[in-house]
C-alpha cells in the first residue's frame, strides 16, 4: 500500500472557523484511493522536516495566532520555498495566504515582513468582507462555493490566480480574481471548509495527488456530498 505524508501546520493556533474538515475530507478520500494517510499535527516549537511530507495543509488564524505562526515559519523559509518548487502540496486557506507574501501592512502602516515566498503584499483594511463567494476555476465546469469572513486584502500580486469572481470578492473587493496558484500551491481567503463545500475541488485535487504518485484515480465523491452542493447551487447561485 502506498503512504502519503500529511503535515497539518498549527493545527491549534490556524484553525478558525472550522477548518481542519478540509482535511477531514481529504484523508477520507485518499483513504478511499486505498492509500495509507500518516498525518502529524505540528506546532509551535515542533521539529518540521518538511522533506517528510508530501501535503501541507494551514487554516486561518486570529492576529495572535497568524504573529505566532510567522515568527515560527521563518526558521523554515528556504524549506517552504524548496517545497513549493519541488511540487509538493499546500493548501492555505484564510488569512494563513498572508503569512507567505513579503508584507503584512497594518491598519497604522507598519510593516510586518512575511515570509517573501510569494511575489505579493497583504494589507489590514477597516472593514470586513463578509458574505457567500462564487467562484470559477479554470480546470473544473463546476464553480466554486465558499464563505469569507476578513479584514485583509492583497496587493500587487504578480503570481497565478486561483479563481476567477463570479459574485462576491477577489484579492480586492472589486477585482477579478482571488486566490493563488503556482505549481500545487493552492491558497484562498475562502472559508467553509472549502473542500467539503466543494466535492469537484476535492476531486480535483486527489487526481492531482495520484497523478504525482503515478497511481491510478478512482472515483470517490458520494451522492450525498453531490447533492448537498447541488441543492446550494439551486438555492444560493444564479447563474
Amino acid at each position: 500500500m502506498e503512504t502519503i505524508r500529511i503535515a497539518h501546520l498549527y493545527y491549534d493556533l490556524m484553525n478558525l472557523y472550522g477548518e481542519n474538515g478540509n482535511l477531514r475530507v481529504l484523508i477520507h478520500h485518499l483513504e478511499k484511493q486505498n492509500l495509507k494517510v500518516i498525518t502529524h499535527f505540528l506546532t509551535l516549537d515542533d521539529e518540521i522536516d518538511f522533506q517528510k511530507y508530501d501535503f501541507f495543509y494551514i487554516g486561518c488564524g486570529n492576529e495572535e495566532s497568524f504573529q505566532l505562526a510567522l515568527k515560527d515559519l521563518f526558521k523554515y523559509k528556504n524549506e517552504i520555498k524548496k517545497s513549493i518548487q519541488q511540487n509538493k502540496f499546500f493548501l492555505v486557506t484564510g488569512n494563513a495566504l498572508n503569512l507567505f507574501g513579503k508584507y503584512y501592512i497594518k491598519l497604522n502602516g507598519k510593516e510586518i515582513e512575511c515570509l517573501d515566498i510569494l511575489d505579493l503584499d497583504s494589507e489590514e483594511i477597516d472593514f470586513r468582507i463578509v458574505g457567500e463567494q462564487v467562484f470559477k476555476f479554470s480546470s473544473l465546469k463546476n464553480v466554486i462555493i465558499g464563505f469569507q469572513n476578513r479584514n485583509s486584502v492583497l496587493h500587487n500580486v504578480n503570481v497565478p490566480h486561483l479563481f476567477e469572481v463570479k459574485n462576491g470578492s477577489g484579492y480586492l473587493p472589486k477585482s477579478n480574481f482571488e486566490g493563488i496558484h503556482t505549481n500545487h500551491f493552492y491558497g484562498t481567503y475562502l472559508l467553509g471548509p472549502i473542500l467539503p463545500r466543494n466535492p469537484h475541488f476535492t476531486e480535483y485535487l486527489v487526481k492531482e495527488i495520484m497523478t504525482m504518485m503515478n497511481l491510478p484515480y478512482k472515483k470517490t465523491t458520494d451522492k450525498f456530498e453531490t447533492k448537498a452542493y447541488q441543492e446550494y447551487i439551486k438555492n444560493m447561485v444564479k447563474e
